[in-house]
Formats: C-alpha cells, structure tokens, sequence
C-alpha cells in the first residue's frame, strides 16, 4: 500500500501544479483574470477586485475530474460581502483525494482608494495531507492592484507569496508568482483580455481572452495561454439572483477538463 501511495501522490503533485484555476469566467478567459477580477474569486486572483461588488456574491465550484482523472476532483466555496469600507471575500477548497490532499483556506480585503485605483490582500492557509507521511500547513499572504485609468479599461496586478513561505520539513518554498493583465471593453458587453504570468522558476506564460455578452443573460467565452498550450471556452446562463456557468480547458498532452459553477448575487 505505501508504494502504491507513492506512485500515486508523485504524479499528483505533478499534475496539480497545472494551474486550473477557481471560477468558470476565469477559466473560460484562460485564467487571464487578474485586471477583471469582478466575482468573490476575486479574492484568489487579485482581491483589489473585490472593491468593485457592492452587493453579496456567492458561488460553489466544482471539477469532477481534471484531466479526466476522478483523483483529481475539486470543490470549492467562495463569498464576498461589502464591509463598509471596502469588501471582504473568503473561499474554501479541497483538491485530491484520500493518499494526497489539499486543502485551501483564503480570507481578502479589497478597498478603494479612489475611483479609480484600488487595492487589496489575501492569506491564504494552505495544508497538504499525504496518506502514511502525515500533514503540513503554511500560511502565505497575496497583494494587489486595481486601476481605471480610461472608460473601459481595467489594469490589474498581483503578487502572490508575499513572504516567500515554505512546506514541509524539507522547507520547500512555495511558488512565488507574478500577474500583470489589462481587460478593455471596446463596446458594451464585449471584452478583450490578455495578462502575463510569471513564476520564479518557470518560463513567463502569456494568455488572452474574449467575452461576449447576449440579450442580457447570456455570455461566452473563449481563450487561449502558452507553456503549456492551452485553450479554453465557457458558458453562463443568468436567471434572476442566479448564474449557472461551465467553462472547460484543454491540455495538450493531457486532454479537456470539465467545470461548473452556482453563482447567487444579492440584487442591488
């Protein structure tokens, strides 16, 4: 059994370093989230998002299986509440299964500066249970950045891993890793994005997204993003308080992976 373990748990942690992401808009945009960034997943891309919701949003997320793998499942909760001032968001995620699991806890603060500059930060509590090795936690901190400077366009950067925190008692760093996107609405209802992505010790990642909006309760979305190649499309349908959003990316080794997503927003 504890060799099977470790043959399970090595290609696992592999494949969980393939970012998929939280939230169905932001895949379906290639992950290119980080100067749009207008739900509770906010909090995990960029939390000076967050100042823009003036009103609840909840959301649940699901991935049954990345990369058609049924171990590699996903669950995820957020939420974001305006606070006066500011807003405050949380999410909760579990990835993996019983020989190797992640679980992610996240709590964020975005606020507005101006009307057109905000900020914002997120701790994120990280623990990482292997079967038979035991349990490791972590605690690591995200800043951002949000500014408006012309009608339609958005500018957005992050900077996660703040303090450069480590795992485990080999003190593995975890990753460090630096967003800088823009998001222009040429024409209401349509959206060009594009960010880049860098982490320390991988090449940078460039990605870019279109969204489009139809009779009011329905939008698509297309992307695309390198190292690996990787396209991306989504869904969402709105009735009322409700949101129901799919979105689905395919890896070029490893094949499509399929997600969903409940969105509840208070009305204003």
């Amino acid at each position: 059994m504890k060799a099977h373990a470790i043959f399970l748990v090595i290609p696992l942690t592999l494949f969980a370093h393939e970012n998929n992401g939280r939230g169905t808009k932001a895949i379906g945009l290639a992950n290119a989230f980080v100067a749009v960034a207008d739900n509770p997943w906010a909090v995990s891309y960029n939390p000076a998002g967050l100042a823009q919701l003036i009103t609840p949003e909840f959301s649940a997320f699901f991935v049954p299986q990345q990369f058609g793998i049924p171990q590699l499942r996903t669950i995820a909760l957020s939420g974001a509440c305006t606070i006066n001032p500011g807003t405050a968001g949380a999410f909760v995620e579990q990835f993996g299964f019983d020989l190797y699991k992640t679980t992610d806890v996240g709590l964020g603060y975005g606020l507005a500066i101006n009307n057109s500059i905000s900020i914002g930060v997120t701790t994120e509590l990280e623990q990482v249970s292997i079967d038979r090795y035991g349990t490791s936690h972590t605690l690591t901190f995200n800043g951002g950045l949000q500014g408006k400077p012309l009608p339609g366009l958005s500018i957005g950067f992050c900077l996660t891993n703040l303090s450069a925190a480590t795992i485990s008692q080999n003190r593995e760093r975890l990753p460090q890793t630096m967003f800088l996107g823009a998001s222009f609405s040429p024409v209401e209802g349509f959206t060009i994005v594009s960010e880049l992505e860098k982490e320390v010790e991988f090449p940078l990642v460039a990605k870019f997204g279109v969204e489009e909006e139809f009779f009011g309760f329905l939008s698509l979305r297309c992307g695309v993003a390198d190292n690996p190649d990787k396209f991306s499309a989504g869904i969402a349908v709105r009735y009322s308080e409700f949101e129901f959003g799919y979105a689905g990316y395919s890896h070029p080794d490893l094949g499509w992976t399929h997600q969903i997503e409940l969105t509840l927003r208070w009305p204003d």
